[in-house]
């Protein structure tokens, strides 16, 4: 068995199945286990891709370097220079890479007004992706004045032990990330948002699938009512604002 025939063969499958998942997410059709597919086949693809790199690196010199000059070639340079601006654009957050992110979700759904409510699948991913990052780095830094600021003031939780609990009990570790990943994001008129999607920490050791209401207050958007349930434990715990 050669070692660049299976190392080239892994790639090509790998990729495969990582196209087939990456696309299926772009247009808004992936699920839960879509997403968990799409990222361990990532990994599966960089490891390929290193064996890849190693068995063919002569190759890969030959192609970026030129021989006569000794120095880089012009199609080396605009594929980096592709890579650079597209990682630099979206690292950004800049409208234009924001557009392009959602533009599959917008060809599926809409991105026109729905009926009953005037945002765009565009806009409500937006506000819903804003929402979650505020309130995930205000839980994980423990900060109680960010937490009041994304969350109803109003708002209490009922915990799985029957208890009530105020918004600032309901804060992780601190110093503890909490990563989220927004499944889907639904407008219901043009005052309210809900959001279903997953929260893991750096780790993967604390993961919980939650869905947010999200309501217009005024200028800004925030958080109104709560459910989360860990999916080793099947706990379930509400949020609702009074």
């Amino acid at each position: 068995m050669k070692s660049k025939n299976l190392v080239s063969l892994s790639v090509a499958l790998v990729f495969l199945f990582l196209s087939v998942t990456g696309l299926l997410i772009y247009f808004g059709q992936g699920s839960h286990a879509v997403e968990h597919i799409h990222a361990w086949f990532g990994i599966l693809f960089v490891t390929a891709a290193l064996f890849h790199i190693v068995n063919n690196w002569s190759s890969i010199v030959g192609y970026s370097k030129d021989r006569r000059t000794g120095g880089i070639r012009r199609e080396f340079v605009l594929p980096a220079l592709v890579a650079v601006v597209f990682a630099g654009g979206i690292a950004a957050d800049l409208p234009v890479f924001g557009k392009l992110a959602n533009a599959g979700k917008n060809l599926v759904r809409g991105a026109r007004p729905r009926p009953g409510g005037s945002l765009s699948q565009t806009t409500v991913d937006s506000i819903a992706r804003a929402t979650e990052m505020a309130y995930a780095n205000a839980t994980s830094k423990g900060d109680t004045a960010a937490i009041g600021s994304v969350v109803d003031k109003k708002t209490t939780i009922l915990a799985e032990d029957g208890t009530f609990r105020s918004v600032g009990d309901r804060l992780t570790v601190p110093g503890e990330s909490m990563q989220p990943t927004i499944d889907r994001a639904e407008a219901i008129g043009d005052n309210v948002i809900v959001v279903q999607g997953t929260s893991s920490n750096t780790t993967k050791t604390s993961t919980f699938i939650y869905t947010h209401v999200l309501k217009r207050n005024g200028e800004k958007w925030q958080i109104t009512a709560v459910q989360t349930a860990r999916p080793a434990t099947k706990l379930v715990e509400t949020t609702a604002a009074n």
